[in-house]
Protein backbone atom coordinates (compact mmCIF):
# COMPACT_ATOMS: atom_id res chain seq x y z
CA UNK A 1 0.00 0.00 0.00
CA UNK A 2 1.18 3.51 -0.93
CA UNK A 3 0.61 6.09 1.16
CA UNK A 4 1.61 9.59 -0.19
CA UNK A 5 4.03 11.96 1.54
CA UNK A 6 5.22 15.30 0.96
CA UNK A 7 9.11 15.62 -0.16
CA UNK A 8 11.06 17.43 1.84
CA UNK A 9 11.02 20.93 -0.72
CA UNK A 10 7.73 20.98 -0.32
CA UNK A 11 7.36 20.24 3.35
CA UNK A 12 10.37 23.46 3.66
CA UNK A 13 8.14 25.76 1.31
CA UNK A 14 4.95 25.43 3.46
CA UNK A 15 6.46 26.19 6.62
CA UNK A 16 8.29 29.29 5.46
CA UNK A 17 4.87 30.63 4.00
CA UNK A 18 3.75 30.00 7.64
CA UNK A 19 6.33 31.50 9.09
CA UNK A 20 5.65 34.82 7.13
CA UNK A 21 2.42 34.78 7.52
CA UNK A 22 2.70 34.80 11.27
CA UNK A 23 5.49 37.62 11.19
CA UNK A 24 3.14 39.71 9.14
CA UNK A 25 0.44 39.28 11.85
CA UNK A 26 2.12 39.57 14.87
CA UNK A 27 4.08 43.09 13.10
CA UNK A 28 0.26 44.39 12.63
CA UNK A 29 -1.25 43.17 15.84
CA UNK A 30 1.68 45.25 17.75
CA UNK A 31 1.24 48.08 15.38
CA UNK A 32 -2.25 48.14 16.90
CA UNK A 33 -1.37 47.94 20.44
CA UNK A 34 1.38 50.44 19.81
CA UNK A 35 -1.07 53.19 18.37
CA UNK A 36 -4.01 52.70 20.81
CA UNK A 37 -1.38 53.63 23.94
CA UNK A 38 0.42 56.04 22.16
CA UNK A 39 -3.27 57.93 21.10
CA UNK A 40 -3.50 58.17 25.21
CA UNK A 41 -0.73 60.42 24.93
CA UNK A 42 -1.74 63.00 22.70
CA UNK A 43 -4.15 65.60 24.06
CA UNK A 44 -7.99 65.95 23.03
CA UNK A 45 -9.18 69.29 21.44
CA UNK A 46 -8.07 71.82 23.96
CA UNK A 47 -9.82 74.66 25.66
CA UNK A 48 -11.20 77.50 23.03
CA UNK A 49 -12.74 80.28 22.85
CA UNK A 50 -16.35 80.51 21.81
CA UNK A 51 -17.03 82.17 18.66
CA UNK A 52 -18.63 85.42 18.85
CA UNK A 53 -16.20 87.09 21.27
CA UNK A 54 -15.42 90.42 19.89
CA UNK A 55 -13.33 93.69 21.40
CA UNK A 56 -11.37 96.47 19.60
CA UNK A 57 -9.81 99.86 20.47
CA UNK A 58 -12.90 102.89 19.76
CA UNK A 59 -10.76 105.67 21.03
CA UNK A 60 -7.18 106.75 22.23
CA UNK A 61 -5.83 109.72 23.17
CA UNK A 62 -2.34 110.76 24.16
CA UNK A 63 -0.23 113.01 26.67
CA UNK A 64 2.38 114.26 26.10
CA UNK A 65 3.35 115.86 29.15
CA UNK A 66 2.22 113.18 31.22
CA UNK A 67 3.34 110.67 28.95
CA UNK A 68 0.25 108.04 29.09
CA UNK A 69 -1.46 106.89 26.71
CA UNK A 70 -5.46 105.79 27.15
CA UNK A 71 -7.32 103.35 24.84
CA UNK A 72 -10.85 103.01 25.35
CA UNK A 73 -11.93 99.36 24.80
CA UNK A 74 -14.93 98.17 23.62
CA UNK A 75 -16.94 94.78 23.79
CA UNK A 76 -19.13 94.16 20.77
CA UNK A 77 -19.14 90.72 21.07
CA UNK A 78 -21.73 88.29 22.67
CA UNK A 79 -19.24 86.62 25.66
CA UNK A 80 -18.39 88.46 28.24
CA UNK A 81 -13.94 89.24 28.48
CA UNK A 82 -11.59 88.82 31.36
CA UNK A 83 -9.06 90.78 30.24
CA UNK A 84 -6.63 91.08 26.82
CA UNK A 85 -3.20 90.85 25.38
CA UNK A 86 -1.81 93.93 23.65
CA UNK A 87 1.38 94.91 21.72
CA UNK A 88 2.17 97.39 19.84
CA UNK A 89 4.24 97.86 16.74
CA UNK A 90 7.10 101.04 15.93
CA UNK A 91 6.76 101.20 12.42
CA UNK A 92 3.95 100.54 9.20
CA UNK A 93 6.48 97.88 8.05
CA UNK A 94 6.01 96.05 11.22
CA UNK A 95 3.18 93.77 10.42
CA UNK A 96 2.86 91.61 13.56
CA UNK A 97 3.14 93.85 16.68
CA UNK A 98 5.87 91.99 18.61
CA UNK A 99 6.30 94.40 21.29
CA UNK A 100 4.73 93.82 25.06
CA UNK A 101 2.79 97.37 26.42
CA UNK A 102 1.17 95.65 29.16
CA UNK A 103 3.76 96.32 31.13
CA UNK A 104 3.10 99.93 31.13
CA UNK A 105 -0.37 99.24 32.71
CA UNK A 106 -0.31 100.00 37.12
CA UNK A 107 0.27 96.52 38.63
CA UNK A 108 -3.02 95.14 40.13
CA UNK A 109 -3.73 95.10 36.19
CA UNK A 110 -1.20 93.16 35.24
CA UNK A 111 -1.41 90.21 34.24
CA UNK A 112 2.28 89.24 32.66
CA UNK A 113 2.13 89.08 29.92
CA UNK A 114 -1.49 90.91 29.53
CA UNK A 115 -4.23 92.93 31.31
CA UNK A 116 -6.67 92.24 33.44
CA UNK A 117 -10.24 93.63 33.07
CA UNK A 118 -12.15 93.58 36.16
CA UNK A 119 -10.87 91.14 38.83
CA UNK A 120 -9.09 88.15 38.28
CA UNK A 121 -10.54 84.78 37.34
CA UNK A 122 -14.00 86.63 36.58
CA UNK A 123 -15.18 87.53 32.47
CA UNK A 124 -16.26 90.59 34.09
CA UNK A 125 -15.77 93.04 30.50
CA UNK A 126 -19.67 92.54 29.69
CA UNK A 127 -20.92 92.82 26.10
CA UNK A 128 -22.64 96.20 25.53
CA UNK A 129 -21.50 97.63 28.84
CA UNK A 130 -19.85 100.49 29.87
CA UNK A 131 -16.43 100.98 28.03
CA UNK A 132 -13.35 99.90 29.82
CA UNK A 133 -10.51 102.81 29.54
CA UNK A 134 -6.95 101.56 30.16
CA UNK A 135 -4.04 103.93 30.80
CA UNK A 136 -0.29 103.08 30.13
CA UNK A 137 2.05 105.01 31.35
CA UNK A 138 4.90 104.62 28.17
CA UNK A 139 7.48 107.06 30.28
CA UNK A 140 10.18 104.07 30.17
CA UNK A 141 9.22 103.51 26.78
CA UNK A 142 12.42 103.25 24.79
CA UNK A 143 10.45 103.51 20.91
CA UNK A 144 10.18 106.67 19.61
CA UNK A 145 6.98 105.87 17.80
CA UNK A 146 3.94 103.25 18.56
CA UNK A 147 2.21 102.92 14.87
CA UNK A 148 -0.44 100.46 15.60
CA UNK A 149 -1.84 98.35 18.92
CA UNK A 150 -2.91 94.65 18.16
CA UNK A 151 -5.41 93.63 20.89
CA UNK A 152 -6.37 89.94 21.84
CA UNK A 153 -8.97 89.01 23.89
CA UNK A 154 -8.95 86.40 26.80
CA UNK A 155 -11.39 84.45 28.93
CA UNK A 156 -11.36 82.63 32.17
CA UNK A 157 -12.71 79.30 31.35
CA UNK A 158 -13.75 76.35 33.87
CA UNK A 159 -12.81 72.98 32.98
CA UNK A 160 -12.41 69.96 34.98
CA UNK A 161 -12.84 72.41 38.35
CA UNK A 162 -9.86 74.64 37.29
CA UNK A 163 -10.08 77.81 35.90
CA UNK A 164 -7.52 78.53 33.31
CA UNK A 165 -6.98 81.18 30.77
CA UNK A 166 -8.01 81.11 26.75
CA UNK A 167 -6.90 83.10 24.46
CA UNK A 168 -9.30 84.30 21.59
CA UNK A 169 -6.90 84.32 18.79
CA UNK A 170 -9.30 84.19 16.38
CA UNK A 171 -10.58 88.14 17.81
CA UNK A 172 -7.89 90.08 17.13
CA UNK A 173 -8.09 92.98 16.40
CA UNK A 174 -5.40 96.20 15.35
CA UNK A 175 -5.67 99.82 15.94
CA UNK A 176 -3.43 102.02 14.03
CA UNK A 177 -2.38 104.78 16.25
CA UNK A 178 0.43 106.66 14.69
CA UNK A 179 1.43 108.42 17.68
CA UNK A 180 5.30 109.74 18.11
CA UNK A 181 6.59 109.87 21.51
CA UNK A 182 8.74 113.11 21.98
CA UNK A 183 11.95 111.69 24.16
CA UNK A 184 12.97 114.31 26.71
CA UNK A 185 16.35 115.56 25.56
CA UNK A 186 18.89 115.16 28.86
CA UNK A 187 21.82 117.52 28.06
CA UNK A 188 25.07 116.43 27.05
CA UNK A 189 27.95 117.05 30.19
CA UNK A 190 31.50 117.69 29.03
CA UNK A 191 33.28 116.49 31.92
CA UNK A 192 36.30 117.78 30.07
CA UNK A 193 35.34 121.53 31.04
CA UNK A 194 34.81 120.25 34.92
Amino acid sequence: MFIPTLNKKKKIAVSTMIGYILLITFAIVIAGVVYQWLKTYVPKEGIACPDGVSIYVSDSAYNDISKKLELTLTNNGQFSVGGIYIYYSNSSSQEIAVNDLSKFVPKPKQLNPGVILGTAGKNSFEPGGEDEVLTFDINGLTDQEIYAVEITPIRWQEEKNRISIVSCANAKTKKILDLTIDQEIIPEINLQNL
